[in-house]
């Protein structure tokens, strides 16, 4: 079992299970696009739930290695044996917040992407409706997964942030906090 200390102050852990949850949600993509015909409400609930969960994992993704390189660049008070979101963010899961601490140069399609995984990290894969109007809204168009350029990006933007927190590609992780 991993020690909380090196499980939250060590970028390859955050990285680690980034990856996982990426690999995950590929899964659960093939599940709700195979060609599969939809008969009953249950295959409608399977369809819409695999989806549902493809983006919830593809955000938790992001959001693992966002809060991997934001540990590489700034750790946390963990003096009272507990890391507090509010190292990362003042809303929780709001990616778009974590990367701006990251001062990150995002593309107009990562920005798109990272904030539509915000919508589904925070509520759309959970429940039917936010708790607020307002997130309802603004999530009028924005409830959709694009295949395969989410899944692309996403990938990208790991390589880029690893890359940029002690990750080599032929040596692995070279730099420990």
């Amino acid at each position: 079992m991993i020690e909380f200390k090196d499980g939250v102050l060590t970028p390859a852990n955050w990285f680690r299970q980034s990856w996982q949850m990426f690999e995950a949600s590929k899964s659960l993509y093939d599940v709700f696009s195979s060609q599969e015909q939809i008969q009953t409400e249950k295959d409608n609930y399977r369809h819409v739930g695999a989806m549902k969960g493809a983006m919830l994992l593809l955000g938790l993704s992001a959001e693992n290695a966002l809060k991997g390189a934001y540990i590489y660049r700034s750790n946390p008070d963990i003096s009272g044996d507990k890391l507090l979101s509010k190292h990362f963010h003042n809303k929780s899961h709001d990616l778009i917040e974590i990367a701006g601490k990251l001062s990150l140069e995002l593309s107009d399609a990562q920005v798109d992407l990272l904030e539509r995984l915000t919508i589904f990290v925070q509520w759309a894969s959970k429940y039917q409706a936010p708790l607020r109007k307002s997130e309802l809204l603004q999530a009028s168009g924005k409830l959709k997964l694009e295949y395969p350029s989410d899944y692309k990006s996403l990938e990208d933007l790991i390589h880029v942030l690893q890359a940029n927190s002690g990750f080599d590609e032929i040596h692995g992780w070279l730099v420990t906090n």
